[in-house]
């Protein structure tokens, strides 16, 4: 007995097998990852430079325990709040992600400041090159010391 194969049934095959191949090798699965930043060093902004911060990190599985720093802008709407702009890296034991966060700041007194920031990574290295994410975050910073909580979705793990 033999089998025919239309030319247009064998292209199906392939388009579909191609197709199968190409979800499982890009199509990318999230997960939920929280991190717990605690800054303890930061320098405000002036006219001529960025502000910066440098701090403690730890985030849940894969990523774990490291530093992170970050350069940032203010852009103040009013004398007590306004528009940030941060520039991030963080170093984990086996590799770096990096990225950026906008936040809208708010002073409640001449030291505390609340926050609230949209979270993207854009940048890995080593076991996270591929890493990417979006999130939400929340803070304080009472005078140069802060804490920061951040809920990501995650992708490239």
């Amino acid at each position: 007995m033999r089998i025919k194969i239309s030319a247009l049934a064998l292209a199906s095959v392939f388009a579909l097998a191609a197709g199968v191949a190409t979800a499982g090798a890009t199509g990318a699965q999230t997960e939920k990852v929280s991190c717990h930043i605690i800054l303890f060093l930061q320098h405000r902004p002036t006219a001529s430079a960025p502000g910066l911060d440098f701090g403690l990190v730890k985030c849940s599985k894969p990523f774990g325990r490291g530093v992170q720093y970050d350069t940032f802008k203010l852009m103040p709407k009013t004398s007590t709040s306004g528009n940030a702009l941060l520039r991030f890296k963080a170093y984990f034991d086996t590799g770096t992600v990096s990225g950026v966060w906008r936040a809208t700041y708010r002073f409640t007194s001449s030291t505390r400041v609340l926050f609230k920031q949209k979270v993207t990574w854009s940048r890995g290295t080593g076991a996270f090159k591929n890493v990417r994410a979006t999130g939400t975050s929340h803070g304080v910073q009472n005078g140069t010391h802060g804490v920061i909580d951040q809920v990501l979705t995650v992708t490239g793990t």
